[in-house]
């Protein structure tokens, strides 16, 4: 199942809000808290003075002032005496009161001539802060007054306190919107071709460079496979005019005889020899064909041949076995040497027949009457098997040597017509080198001769 995309715009938008969110809810809790301390230090302040006004007042005018007196509503005034009753009460009459001398505020003024205490009405939902001033005859004249509380209090707020948070939260929507989008825009606009050449983040420049990389390879990969297309290309056209060319000569060649012979214009004593020439050009034609569809198969990997221990010597020893009539008819000598029992290697015998087939065939061919081939196999080391053909024939000229291999790649095509050659030898060497995973030298000479090595791996590559 595939993971949702993830939306950087998205998520710094909502990080955005939430900080912004956050940090409102948290300046209006601290304004909050600041506010109400200092309201409640300012009033406290405030009622202090007017308790200190109204004690001088009553020390002054004595009980004449508090009977005139109205009062606040949640303000009261009580004279108390020294030993506790209440002389007056701009509330409840004096009689329905209780002993005052036990209040904190009372007992506080008595000794050090002013007291305070807060007590708090969980029913009125409010606090009474009472301040307590001792006068000169001895009594206590105290000022109450109502404080609203701190949950009253975030009552009242509430309404533009929530206000204000609701404006907050409309600023920090625009805001975060704002915000992520300037922080996204950079990303958009890096050019993914030439990301190297867009301004962009410091954070997303390991990210730029590794596209930069990835675009760099990908481009020259695409240039490898261009020109591989180009010379894969090449290669099809001119083998296809190759083997166009290989192959209309000796159908040329057949027909040619076939009609003179069919409109009878041989005399019956040249007619052998004229038959003998098709069926020169048959076998080369059978030959060439044959040649073809080996490259052909070991280009696919198709070859249906299972690999086997091999002994390269006895394989040596077969072919110059086999290739003993076409030595004695061009007058060479043929040598087989090196070691007499070198150790076994794994390959598939039909393709490395073929390729000690041609190796051997050639140096025969291009050889000179009188001339030697000699065929050495030894051990190279541990892990290989070294198999060497070397002829005292024309030799190959310096600017050839690389392309000897290539099919129907010819130094002298003359000559190559004349002994029969395909152009497909070597080729087929190459090819069956690389299916067994050895590797091929060539040196020579033009006028002393040629050597060939292939060294076969005891082991292949793919079985290590």
């Amino acid at each position: 199942m595939k993971k949702p995309a993830l939306k950087i715009g998205s998520r710094v938008f909502r990080s955005c809000l939430t900080v912004a969110a956050a940090a409102a809810l948290v300046c209006i809790a601290i304004f909050s808290v600041f506010a109400y301390r200092e309201f409640t230090r300012e009033n406290h302040s405030n009622l202090r003075a007017e308790a200190q006004y109204i004690a001088r007042a009553v020390e002054v005018s004595g009980m004449s002032y508090l009977s005139g007196l109205e009062p606040e509503p949640g303000s009261r005034i009580t004279w108390i005496a020294p030993d506790g009753t209440v002389l007056c009460d701009t509330e409840v009459s004096p009689e329905a009161m209780d002993n005052h001398r036990d209040r904190e505020e009372v007992q506080e003024a008595l000794s050090q001539g002013f007291g305070e205490s807060i007590r708090y009405s969980s029913t009125l939902g409010h606090r009474t802060c009472n301040f307590a001033v001792r006068i000169s005859d001895g009594s206590v004249v105290r000022f109450s007054a109502q404080e609203t509380s701190g949950l009253a209090l975030l009552r009242v707020a509430l309404p533009p306190a929530l206000g204000a948070l609701a404006l907050a939260t409309v600023l920090a929507l625009l805001s975060a919107s704002w915000t992520s989008r300037k922080i996204v825009e950079p990303i958009n606009h890096i050019d993914l071709q030439n990301p190297a050449e867009t301004p962009t983040y410091q954070e997303l420049e390991p990210l730029v460079q590794r596209i930069g990389a990835q675009n760099r390879q990908l481009q020259e990969q695409m240039e490898h496979l261009t020109r591989e297309h180009e010379k894969q290309d090449k290669f099809r056209r001119d083998f296809t005019a190759n083997v166009s060319h290989e192959l209309k000569t000796p159908l040329t060649s057949i027909s040619g005889f076939a009609e003179i012979i069919r409109d009878g214009l041989v005399r019956p004593e040249d007619i052998s020899r004229f038959a003998g020439n098709i069926y020169k050009e048959a076998q080369r034609l059978i030959t060439l064909v044959g040649d073809i569809i080996k490259i052909s198969q070991m280009d696919d990997k198709q070859v249906p041949i299972q690999r086997e221990q091999l002994d390269l010597r006895q394989l040596c020893s077969d072919v110059m076995d086999h290739l003993s009539a076409a030595a004695d008819q061009a007058g060479v000598r043929c040598y087989l040497e090196g070691d007499a029992s070198v150790p076994m290697v794994s390959g598939a015998r039909q393709i490395a027949d073929e390729m000690l087939y041609n190796l051997c065939d050639n140096a025969i061919k291009y050889n000179v009457p009188g001339g030697t081939v000699r065929v050495r196999v030894e051990a190279r080391g541990k892990d290989a098997v070294a198999v060497s053909v070397s002829d005292t024939g024309i030799g190959i000229p310096k600017e050839h040597q690389s392309r000897v291999f290539e099919r129907f790649y010819r130094v002298d095509k003359n000559r190559s017509k004349e002994i029969g050659g395909t152009g497909l030898g070597l080729s087929i060497v190459k090819h069956g080198a690389l299916y067994h995973g050895a590797t091929l030298d060539l040196t020579s000479t033009p006028g002393v001769g040629t050597t060939i090595t292939v060294v076969f791996p005891i082991t292949p590559p793919e079985a290590r």
